[in-house]
């Protein structure tokens, strides 16, 4: 293959977003996927849906929350509101076709090196070149797996494709985040006892940010489903789960619980990142960016999507925060080829461009 202008890693919602952009400019590009558009979310257990609302009030200058460009609305092309992986799956499908997106399926990445202005990338189809490179290929496919000793005596919520082939009558869930409050949900809509043990009272908290704490929309579900008190939490930091003949033992820093089925790791994801570790500088477990999503350790390499964290202490895990980042992205990208980066400006206008991330501030009055 001749040298592309740059390559997109991933065809999930952050690489078919910038990948949008960049076909407006006219930039000669590919987004590789190493299954295919969405995977990640067609992999999503069955009853998962999105967090965020889906309302179609781009008219307002206010785009869809889980929108990747201005000018479309999954709650338009799915008539849904809050989306299951399928359902996003066909509306990512729906915007490549409409687009016309350069898309390589089944184009799994091995490696990634650079030499001077070159980045190289090993695939199972071959050697791929260009100039710059843009990662996507986000953090569900890539569970956290060993974060403790006996953790393989766990199942990893993101591997259970369907919540109603769970056996057993009583469960422990390991993380009280969203993923760890969606399994207890599931579990105890199919009347199952859940025991959710986490270090912190997140139900508790009093932070703001989605990304620090439960959603509006997860405590709804909550409160609903729990009328009988069949989720309790146990607030504890799990330290190491062994396996004793048919039970499995979590043992906390203050605490040693028995269970009879196979504890649930909620605990979330190492990312993709963990692919390409080398090619940043790290930071209390952050790569170095700079204000344009960039590698400072390897210029060119752009990160996009929710492993995406950037300076004052802003995390950009759901679709309406990443969203805004494409463009800045892709505008870096067009002004160093040389484009017609005026599409950018339509971003603007439209609300999906936020550069200035010292503006994405914590404040609410009430």
């Amino acid at each position: 293959m001749s040298m592309l202008d740059a390559v997109i890693v991933g065809a999930g919602p952050s690489g078919i977003g910038v990948g949008i952009i960049l076909q407006k400019m006219g930039i000669n590009f590919a987004i590789l996927d190493r299954n295919s558009v969405g995977s990640s979310f067609l992999k999503w257990p069955k009853q998962m849906k999105l967090l965020t609302p889906s309302f179609f009030s781009n008219t307002f200058k206010m785009i869809d929350l889980n929108a990747i460009s201005y000018d479309t609305s999954p709650a338009l092309t799915l008539q849904t509101e809050h989306p299951s992986g399928h359902e996003y799956a066909a509306y990512l499908n729906k915007l490549t076709e409409h687009f016309k997106l350069p898309i390589q399926n089944d184009t799994n990445v091995s490696s990634v090196s650079k030499t001077e202005d070159v980045f190289t990338l090993q695939t199972n189809k071959g050697e791929i070149k260009c100039k710059y490179l843009v990662w996507a290929a986000g953090e569900f496919q890539y569970p956290n797996l060993h974060s403790f000793p006996g953790s393989k005596n766990c199942i990893h919520n993101s591997l259970i494709s369907n919540w109603d082939d769970v056996k057993g009558d009583e469960f422990f869930v390991i993380g009280g985040y969203e993923s760890g409050m969606d399994t207890a949900i599931n579990l105890a809509e199919r009347n199952k006892r859940i025991i959710v043990i986490d270090k912190d009272n997140l139900l508790g908290n009093e932070e703001i940010d989605p990304s620090r704490t439960i959603s509006p929309y997860t405590k709804d579900r909550l409160r609903r489903v729990n009328t009988d008190n069949q989720i309790t939490f146990h607030e504890g930091k799990v330290v190491r789960v062994e396996k004793e003949e048919n039970e499995f033992v979590i043992f906390t820093e203050k605490k040693k619980i028995r269970s009879k089925t196979k504890p649930i790791l909620a605990n979330g994801f190492k990312g993709s990142l963990s692919l390409i570790h080398d090619l940043f500088d790290w930071e209390e477990g952050k790569a170095q960016l700079n204000s344009y999503d960039e590698s400072i350790k390897t210029p060119g390499l752009y990160v996009t999507g929710p492993m995406l964290q950037q300076a004052h202490h802003v995390i950009f895990c759901f679709i309406y925060k990443f969203q805004q980042r494409f463009a800045v992205v892709a505008n870096n990208i067009g002004i160093k080829l040389s484009k017609d980066v005026s599409v950018i400006a339509e971003y603007k206008k439209e609300g999906m461009y936020l550069d200035n991330l010292a503006d994405a501030k914590d404040e609410c009055a009430c």
